[in-house]
């Protein structure tokens, strides 16, 4: 894991960011690959004597396909929430926020902001650590 800093001019104040922040397992039970090597099974143990319907076979084909691209467009929605995300926390480098934890509600200034592979954290005023989802403001 490579590390780079970001720096925001205006506040003199860098953020790090964490390369491969955006790999997680995939939620899904059945990725395109099972779903193919059933498909081969299917063909590899079917009876000679009774072959398998061919409109069947497209069908499943075409829900291999519709498999596949419901994967592809749930990875880019994944990724451009985890960079809408990003983008956010990094705005907030040298704003004032408020956020709320177990001991209370605490404000101050973003000094810096750290991606690890659970997302975007912030350090203010010295304390790290904080989650986006726990700013209640933004001044």
């Amino acid at each position: 894991m490579s590390t780079t800093p970001a720096t925001t001019p205006a506040a003199a104040t860098t953020a790090t960011t964490t390369t491969d922040a955006r790999k997680k397992p995939d939620a899904m039970g059945l990725d395109k690959d099972a779903f193919l090597k059933i498909l081969v099974e299917q063909l590899r143990h079917q009876d000679p004597s009774q072959p398998g319907d061919s409109q069947q076979y497209i069908q499943q084909m075409t829900q291999y396909s519709m498999l596949e691209q419901l994967n592809n467009i749930s990875t880019a929605v994944q990724s451009q929430k985890a960079d809408t995300a990003n983008t956010t926390a990094l705005n907030l480098v040298g704003r004032t926020v408020t956020w709320k934890d177990r001991t209370g509600e605490h404000s101050g200034l973003v000094d810096k902001v750290s991606f690890t592979e659970d997302g975007a954290t912030l350090t203010v005023g010295g304390a790290s650590g904080i989650e986006l989802g726990s700013v209640t403001e933004v001044r």
